[in-house]
C-alpha cells in the first residue's frame, strides 16, 4: 500500500466522522478488537456472524546475512550469481466467523497471495558455472541445459548472465492456504478474557509454481506450504477505562515432513503484546511489539530447480525477528455504517537475525475491515 492509498484511507475515515457516534458502551468499544496485524483475537456471542476482509502488504530490500547487511559481491563469494534486489508481497484474506455458543466461535480464512521479485546479477559466475545448479535425475537436466535450451535465452543474454549483469523480474499469484479454526473461551470476567485457538491450515495453495523455463520458483514464492499445519495460539485481553491491552502466543507446527514438491517450511513460534488507548468513543490508538522465530526449510525440490540465488537454498529461510507496530482502530456506532470496524497498522522490524542470506524486510501494513450481525 503506497502513501496515496494510505492518504485515501485517512481522508475517508475523517469524512465519515459524523457516523462515529458519541456512545459509551463496554460492548461497543473501538479497542475491543486487537490491532489489525493480530488475528483470532476475539470471540462472538452465540448465533452471531462476522464477515471481515484483511489486507497485508510487505516489502523486502537489501541483502542480509545474520544481523548484518552484505553486498552482492559478498553473495557472489558465497557462490551465488544472482540475488534479489526487491520483493513485494500482498495478501487478501476473508475473515468469516460464526459463534456456535458463547464459548466457541468458528473461523474460516481463505486467502489470495501475490509476490513479485526483481533479481540482479552479482557480477561473477560462481565456481563451477552451470554445473553449480541442482540436477533432476529423472528429467536429466541441469540449469545449464535449461538455459541453453530456452529459446528466450539468446547468446547476448547468456553473455550478460555470465558477467552477472542480467536483471529481471518475475512473480507468482493465486490462492494460498486456508485456515480453519475454533476459538474456545477459557475465562471471562469484567475487563478480562482468555481464549484458546485451535487451527488447521488446509494446503490449498500451490507449491509447484514454476518459471517459464519449467524450473521451480524460489521456495519463498510458492503460494502455500503444501502441508497440513497445526496453528494454535493462546490470547489474553483486558481493559480498564480508556486503556486496553493484550498478549498472544502461538505458532505453526508442520504436521508433515514434506509436501508433494519434496520440501517443508520450518515451524514458527511467536509472542506479541499490545496496548491501546481510546482517543474518542469511536477511535483508539495502538502500539504493539512482536517476537518471531522460524526454522529453516527441510528437504528440497524433487524436480529441476536452479541454485544460482539465495532463495534457491533451504538454509536461507527463517531466523529470529522483533517487530514494532503502531496503528488505530475505528468503530461506527450509528448511521448506515453502524457496526463497521476499520483497523490500520504499520509495522517495522527493529531487530533481526536471518538464517543464511536473505532479503531484509522493510516496513509493512495491515488493514482490517469487519462487520458483525
Amino acid at each position: 500500500m503506497n502513501f496515496n492509498q494510505l492518504l485515501c484511507v485517512g481522508v475517508c475515515a475523517c469524512l465519515a466522522m459524523p457516523v462515529w457516534a458519541h456512545v459509551e458502551s463496554s460492548a461497543l468499544r473501538p479497542e475491543s478488537h486487537a490491532p489489525a496485524g493480530v488475528m483470532s483475537d476475539h470471540l462472538h456471542a452465540k448465533g452471531e456472524w462476522m464477515f471481515g476482509y484483511r489486507y497485508l502488504t510487505s516489502e523486502y530490500r537489501g541483502l542480509y546475512q545474520g544481523s548484518s547487511s552484505i553486498t552482492p559481491e559478498q553473495a557472489a563469494a558465497a557462490g551465488y550469481s544472482m540475488v534479489g534486489r526487491t520483493m513485494s508481497m500482498e495478501m487478501h484474506m476473508l475473515d468469516i466467523m460464526y459463534a456456535v455458543s458463547d464459548q466457541v466461535t468458528l473461523m474460516l480464512m481463505p486467502m489470495h497471495m501475490s509476490m513479485d521479485m526483481t533479481m540482479e546479477g552479482t557480477g561473477t559466475m560462481p565456481m563451477g558455472g552451470m554445473q553449480g545448479m541442482a540436477h533432476d535425475s529423472d528429467a536429466g537436466m541441469t540449469m545449464g541445459d535449461s538455459m541453453m535450451g530456452d529459446p528466450m535465452m539468446n547468446d547476448s543474454m547468456m553473455d550478460d548472465h555470465m558477467m552477472g549483469s542480467m536483471s529481471h523480474s518475475h512473480g507468482t499469484s493465486g490462492w494460498g492456504d486456508t485456515n480453519v479454526s475454533a476459538l474456545i473461551r477459557l475465562y471471562a470476567s469484567e475487563g478480562h478474557s482468555l481464549h484458546l485457538t485451535l487451527g488447521i491450515t488446509v494446503p490449498t495453495g500451490s507449491v509447484d509454481e514454476k518459471k517459464p523455463n519449467g524450473m521451480f520458483e524460489h521456495y519463498g514464492m510458492q503460494l502455500g506450504s503444501g502441508t497440513w499445519d497445526l496453528v494454535p495460539n493462546l490470547t489474553y485481553t483486558g481493559y480498564r477505562d480508556r486503556v486496553s491491552w493484550g498478549v498472544q502466543v502461538g505458532g505453526t507446527e508442520r504436521l508433515e515432513s514434506a509436501n508433494d514438491s519434496g520440501f517443508a517450511f520450518g515451524d514458527q513460534r511467536f509472542a506479541t503484546g499490545w496496548l491501546g488507548y481510546r482517543l474518542a468513543p469511536w477511535l483508539s490508538a495502538t502500539a504493539r511489539l512482536e517476537y518471531e522465530y522460524e526454522d529453516q526449510l527441510s528437504g528440497e525440490y524433487n524436480g529441476a530447480y536452479p541454485r544460482k540465488s539465495p532463495g534457491d537454498d533451504t538454509g536461507n529461510y527463517g531466523g529470529e525477528f522483533v517487530t514494532a507496530a503502531v496503528g488505530f482502530n475505528a468503530l461506527a456506532l450509528r448511521g448506515p455504517l453502524a457496526g463497521v470496524r476499520l483497523g490500520l497498522e504499520w509495522e517495522s522490524r527493529v531487530d533481526e537475525s536471518y538464517n543464511g542470506i536473505q532479503l531484509g524486510a522493510e516496513d509493512g501494513w495491515s488493514v482490517s475491515l469487519s462487520y458483525a450481525l
